[in-house]
């Protein structure tokens, strides 16, 4: 081949270096007009394309959520002591708000009467005993007659019962606190003589104590027995107790709109007394439902919506029903189902029946790393191979 000269070699590396320049900027134009009809929905409406959308599925999931609720402390139950015996009151050494211990006595009655039954039923049985001994004994030796036997061992019977009868008398002489709590109620002075089952005393049951929550009515359905909560009160700043929801009360004031959920705490050395004001924040926890928070479209209103894509890529635009939010999370309660799709990013230029492209090409997607193999080869190479196609 003769050897080129100076003019043809320009004019060739200048054709090939046009060509090359070309064929980079055609790939480059196309890429980017293709890229932005997939990340931009306008520009991708005006074309005709599938607007591009990202989505995920609901998915029923637990769901945690803290409801607060201002308090105060009350006794977890009543407990009602009346009188057994008819007698005369001696003493009475409590009063409205006294803090009591198990075993404290709250009324004293007169004993004297009763310790002397006592101690004839204690002598009246032990000749009853003796008696059936005898009778035993003469008819093992065949002196006595069964008939004997028999009327001593109901006598005997008789006898004992008499015996612990009159135990228990004289134990109710003393009223006794069978609980650790406070006197709600007293129906008893010194002086005056008491009647069979008549109300003597009630005592509040403060171990455990009972924080009584006033929930607003609109966290009715967050609420449940056996949650775990969190109390803390004015009489102990910093000081949290942990407690159960072991009562709820669903009859909501009609003045506050609350109603009251009843959280039982530890109470041992009474330190909580009736009265004592607080703040409890139970820990609700349920499985529910849920779709990421941006998926919800006008979630404050009354017509809460989502669009759901189906199976053939079109968007549908539906209403639902919300319950409570929570860490990016909504709880979803009507108008959707587990697993369908819900679009989380790019729902609000959407129309209802939208043909859409999930999960491919938006910028929320992990980029698309554009390599020189994209553009079938380097620059360089693409001279080499023009120039070893002109030769």
């Amino acid at each position: 081949m003769n050897e080129e000269k100076p003019h043809q070699h320009r004019y060739r590396v200048l054709t090939i270096a046009v060509i090359v320049v070309g064929l980079i900027t055609a790939i480059v134009a196309t890429y980017a007009a293709d890229h932005v009809a997939h990340t931009v929905q306008k520009d991708a409406r005006l074309v005709g394309m599938p607007l591009p959308v990202q989505t995920v599925p609901a998915t029923v999931e637990p769901l945690h959520a803290n409801v607060g609720a201002s308090g105060m402390v009350e006794p977890s139950m009543p407990v009602n002591l009346t009188a057994a015996l008819v007698s005369r009151v001696v003493r009475v050494p409590v009063d409205l708000g006294t803090t009591v211990k198990p075993g404290d006595i709250l009324v004293e009655l007169d004993r004297r009467l009763f310790e002397a039954k006592l101690a004839a039923a204690r002598a009246d049985y032990e000749y009853a005993e003796k008696q059936l001994e005898r009778s035993a004994a003469l008819l093992e030796k065949q002196f006595g007659a069964e008939v004997d036997l028999e009327k001593a061992r109901y006598r005997e019977a008789i006898a004992r019962e008499a015996l612990v009868q009159s135990e228990i008398d004289l134990e109710n002489t003393r009223i006794i606190s069978p609980v650790a709590g406070i006197v709600l109620q007293r129906n008893v002075n010194p002086g005056e003589n008491t009647k069979v089952a008549q109300p003597l005393i009630q005592v509040g049951v403060l171990e455990p104590a009972m924080m009584v929550a006033q929930v607003s009515e609109d966290r009715i359905e967050d609420v449940y027995l056996g949650m775990k909560a969190e109390v803390g009160t004015d009489a102990f700043p910093g000081l949290a107790l942990s407690g159960t929801v072991r009562k709820i009360d669903f009859n909501v004031n009609q003045a506050t709109r609350t109603f009251g959920v009843y959280v039982q705490l530890d109470n041992p050395k009474i330190r909580l007394k009736k009265g004592v004001t607080g703040y409890s924040r139970l820990e609700s926890t349920r499985m529910a439902l849920a779709v990421p928070d941006t998926a919800i479209m006008n979630p404050v209103g009354d017509r809460a919506t989502v669009f759901v894509v189906d199976k053939s890529n079109t968007a549908h635009l539906r209403l639902v029903r919300t319950g409570f939010s929570i860490e990016g999370r909504t709880e979803v309660l009507d108008g959707l189902g587990v697993g369908e799709s819900v679009v989380t990013v790019g729902q609000f230029g959407l129309h209802d029946n939208d043909q859409v492209a999930a999960n491919r090409f938006g910028p929320w997607n992990k980029p698309v790393r554009v390599t020189q193999s994209a553009f079938w080869h380097s620059p360089r190479e693409l001279y080499r191979y023009f120039a070893s196609s002109l030769d």
